[in-house]
Formats: C-alpha cells, sequence, structure tokens
C-alpha cells in the first residue's frame, strides 16, 4: 500500500508539472510586416537578450498581409506590423489576440495622445510603433513662390517634375480632401470628380512610386507628396529642402504591432513588444525609421535636431482636420478601381 501511495503522489505530481511544461513556449517568434520595418539592430539584441529566434517574413501590402492570414496561413505568425485600417479590418473580424497587459511592463511609456483611435479602441489588440501624416516636400531652388497646398502641385512649373507615391487611398484621399470631402467617401460621384482632378495631374507626374529613394535630395524631381519617412530622410541628405503640411486638411496614420489569434508563441509576442515599448529601444526605432514617435518615455532620448525636423512639426490646426485612411470593406475596391484607371491614363 505504501508503495501504491507512492506511485500515485508521483502520479499526480507529474499530471501538475505537465501542463506547465506543454504551455512552454519554443524560443522562436514568427513576424510578419514589411521588408526593413524591424531594423536588424534591435533585431539582434532583442535576440541577444532573450534567446527568442526571430524569423521574418515580409508583404509588400497590407492588402497581401490580409489575404495570407485568411487562407490558411495565420498560425504560421505571431507577430504582424500593419497599417491601421488593416488592424481595424483584423480585430472586426475576430482574428487578433487581446493583449496581456499585465506582461507588457513597458506600456505607460506610451503617449496617450496615439492611443484609443478608431481602429483599436482602448488598444485591446494592438501597439503603436510608428505615426506620420503624407506630406509636400518641395525644393526651393526649382520652385517660384511658396507651396501651401496640395492644390499647388496641380500648377504648371511642376510639369514632369512630381514624386507621388504610388498609393490609391493616400492620393485619392487627399485629392478628395481637397475638393472639400472626405478622406474615405465612398460616394460614386465624389469618386470620379476625384479620378478627373488626379488625371489632370498626370502630366506633371514624372515619379510614381511606392518605394523610398533620394529623388528630392538629388533633385531629380522639384516637388513630391510622399510619407513622413520618406522626407525625413531625403531632407536630411538635402537640409534645404522645405516640407509643407497641406493646408486643405492631412491624412494621418499609425502603423502598429498585434498579435494574431492563432499565433503559436503568445507569450514570445508579448516580449517582443515590451521589447520595444523600452524607451531606448523606441528612440532607436524613432531615429531609424523616420516617423513620429509614439513612445513619450523616448522623448529625451531622440537627438533634439532630429526631433526638430519640419516634417514632424503637424501645426495643431492641421492635427484637428486629421483623417485616418479607414477599412471600408466592399468600398475598397472603388479606390483600387479609380487608382488602376488613374495609371493608365
Amino acid at each position: 500500500m505504501k508503495r501504491l501511495s507512492v506511485l500515485l503522489a508521483l502520479a499526480l505530481s507529474l499530471a501538475l508539472v505537465l501542463p506547465c511544461a506543454v504551455a512552454e513556449e519554443e524560443k522562436v517568434l514568427n513576424i510578419f510586416t514589411w521588408e526593413g520595418y524591424f531594423d536588424e539592430e534591435s533585431l539582434a539584441q532583442f535576440q541577444q537578450e532573450t534567446g527568442v529566434k526571430v524569423n521574418y517574413s515580409v508583404f509588400a501590402s497590407n492588402e497581401e498581409m490580409l489575404l495570407k492570414l485568411r487562407s490558411g496561413n495565420a498560425g504560421d505568425y505571431d507577430l504582424i506590423l500593419a497599417s491601421d485600417y488593416a488592424i481595424s479590418d483584423l480585430r472586426k473580424a475576430g482574428d487578433l489576440l487581446p493583449l496581456d497587459k499585465s506582461i507588457l511592463t513597458n506600456w505607460d511609456n506610451l503617449n496617450p495622445d496615439y492611443l484609443d483611435q478608431y481602429f483599436d479602441p482602448e488598444n485591446v489588440y494592438s501597439v503603436p510603433y510608428t505615426a506620420g501624416s503624407p506630406v509636400i516636400v518641395y525644393d526651393p531652388d526649382q520652385v517660384e513662390g511658396e507651396i501651401t497646398s496640395f492644390a499647388d502641385l496641380w500648377d504648371e512649373q511642376f510639369a514632369d517634375g512630381l514624386w507621388i507615391v504610388d498609393d490609391a487611398r493616400v492620393m485619392i484621399g487627399e485629392t478628395l480632401k481637397m475638393l472639400g470631402y472626405s478622406y474615405n467617401t465612398t460616394d460614386e460621384a465624389q469618386l470620379n470628380e476625384a479620378y478627373e482632378k488626379l488625371c489632370a495631374l498626370k502630366p506633371n507626374v514624372r515619379v510614381l512610386n511606392y518605394d523610398f529613394d533620394y529623388y528630392l535630395a538629388t533633385g531629380e524631381v522639384k516637388a513630391a507628396y510622399v510619407f513622413t519617412c520618406y522626407a525625413t530622410f531625403n531632407c536630411l541628405e538635402n537640409p534645404n529642402l522645405v516640407c509643407v503640411f497641406p493646408e486643405e486638411g492631412i491624412g494621418f496614420g499609425i502603423d502598429s504591432i498585434a498579435i494574431p489569434a492563432d499565433a503559436q508563441h503568445p507569450q514570445n509576442a508579448h516580449e517582443f513588444i515590451n521589447f520595444y515599448l523600452r524607451d531606448d529601444i523606441a528612440a532607436h526605432v524613432a531615429m531609424w525609421q523616420g516617423y513620429l514617435n509614439p513612445n513619450a518615455a523616448a522623448d529625451a532620448l531622440i537627438d533634439p535636431d532630429f526631433a526638430a525636423m519640419d516634417c514632424f512639426q503637424i501645426p495643431e490646426e492641421l492635427l484637428a482636420t486629421k483623417e485616418y485612411v479607414e477599412d471600408l470593406g466592399e468600398g475598397e475596391s472603388a479606390f483600387q478601381d479609380v487608382w488602376t484607371n488613374f495609371k493608365l491614363y
């Protein structure tokens, strides 16, 4: 009986221990985002400090990411970094894991101004990583007069001299705003008006490109309407360039980190998020990415000259006009159709 009692006690102790062993994650984290959006230096530091091996997979667009996550591959990824409207789409579909903020001990480092936005109220599922507003950048040595508005880009002096980003929602959105409409309208007549207006801009467009380059710094173009980071690094290369936020109103975006609902390594994902919420890591990210910094604790660690760059100084009156690219569901196709037709024009 004594032997039986010992065996039963041993079996019970194993039963208590085994669930913990099963719950212990392997030291692996599978990330899915744009190429280069997490820099190699900080990734190497995370791996060295935690022993977690990072596997980095890339997508070319939010749409590609959404398609892959919904094609039976969601369990392949433990962490994504994507645009706000894609996070909104995933959240509404129940495809994201709620964050365990008790693990995220660095959460309070975040700037409240970047939290509780439309795409994730109360930030149940996502963490802001970078933020920005598309901006007009021009070379005063090649441009006559002062540029103050998006409408100025239609001026004949910019014939074959503009760089615009190949992004349907950003370009059509700002054109709609210039015309007095919402960035996210799906009204057919308003979208047709935006299409006609964009077609009138086509003779001025020299570069239509989504990817980063130094077209402004090298003088290949006179002006551009581009993402914040494109402006940042062109202006660092050529400090004579001028940045202007369109007086008609601005678009705004926050790229955020989230965990897919079917993630196989959610503990490692939380550890990764908490690492990137550190003030020193966030400061490094801000200067490496060239976007607005959503981590308030990191502000004091960022080079003051860098933080003072014009591409980060959005006037308060324009911040009040900001609109996000919103998840439009089936309405998205109307924007893509307009953009395709514009590029073929």
